[in-house]
């Protein structure tokens, strides 16, 4: 009787430490899927810029000269667990809307004459992401292709390349850390 006290007792403990990672979040490391929004991608063919943002309003009643393209990624617009502002400038000598993570590439685009645009009244609403892969996140890529002037950002591998291979844009760096827009994007 003492040895099957003892077995069920280490049968009911190592259940309860065998719980899958996908049932589990660590409060020290993830934000809270739940909270993520969409981060919706926009493009002007007329002047050849993407433009992202989390605020489905201001998707809803942006000019026209901007089609929606769809939802690029998941984002934060709470500051979560491991999360850093995903700072968005804008230069309007070359129509460009850039995103960094670093406070130094900020800094450095608002001395070549970008502006800050997020975080201001009436303006897209400041946005975080992960610096590091961590709970599920995947790569956001940024590219740039130099002829056109334009920056551009995607979760996708398979666009990456196709933008990379076709469409003139170098892969500059990987921008940061998001969700994935779509469960493939996780494999």
């Amino acid at each position: 009787m003492k040895y099957i006290l003892s077995a069920i007792f280490l049968s009911v403990v190592v259940r309860a430490l065998h719980i899958p990672q996908s049932g589990r979040r660590s409060s020290e490391t993830c934000g809270n899927p739940a909270d993520a929004v969409p981060f919706y991608r926009s493009y002007s063919p007329t002047v050849v810029d993407h433009y992202y943002t989390a605020d489905a309003n201001f998707v809803n009643v942006f000019d026209s000269g901007y089609p929606l393209q769809g939802v690029a990624a998941f984002v934060f617009i709470t500051q979560e667990e491991s999360t850093v502002p995903f700072y968005h400038l804008y230069s309007v000598a070359a129509t460009d809307n850039y995103y960094t993570i670093s406070t130094t590439e900020r800094d450095a685009a608002v001395q070549n004459g970008y502006i800050i645009v997020n975080g201001s009244v009436n303006d897209d609403p400041l946005t975080y992401i992960y610096p590091t892969q961590v709970c599920g996140s995947v790569p956001f890529y940024k590219l740039y292709n130099p002829t056109k002037l334009d920056n551009f950002y995607t979760a996708s591998e398979s666009e990456r390349l196709d933008f990379i291979a076709n469409q003139g844009y170098l892969d500059i760096e990987i921008a940061g850390y998001v969700l994935p827009a779509t469960p493939s994007q996780c494999d």
